[in-house]
């Protein structure tokens, strides 16, 4: 009896910790370069505020004869940023701030939303719990 139950407590460790690198490698961050941040400026076109992840398309500001570039920034799931203070009206289409990010990795523009300042001086950022990573 004693052995069953000892082979049932590993079977139960086993996939717990198995499938919390399944979670972790969901929530990896390889993507991004947080090596080197990056800041734009720019205008919000949409926001799609749902799970996992909510993200943000932008307009960047034309800087030095630049066109005008079209970014994706994700950011954390809902849960955090509201536990961080953030709310669905935080940030809105047609809001101008300057874009706190990680850039992706393969090149392409947009990256992982880090800090959002708005221009009243307002910064909008957010803190990871344990249960988050």
């Amino acid at each position: 009896m004693m052995m069953t139950l000892r082979a049932i407590a590993l079977i139960a460790a086993g996939l717990v910790f198995g499938l919390s690198g399944i979670a972790a490698a969901h929530h990896s961050g390889a993507a991004y370069d947080r090596e080197h941040l990056r800041t734009t400026e720019g205008t919000v076109k949409t926001v799609n505020w749902t799970n996992p992840h909510i993200t943000f398309v932008i307009e960047c500001d034309a800087k030095g004869g630049a066109p005008v570039q079209t970014m994706v920034f994700e950011v954390s799931s809902p849960g955090v940023l509201t536990r961080s203070g953030w709310t669905k009206r935080s940030l809105q289409p047609g809001d101008h701030a300057v874009f706190h990010y990680a850039p992706l990795r393969d090149g392409n523009p947009g990256g992982f939303l880090l800090k959002v300042d708005l221009p009243n001086g307002q910064v909008l950022s957010f803190t990871l719990q344990p249960s988050d990573q």
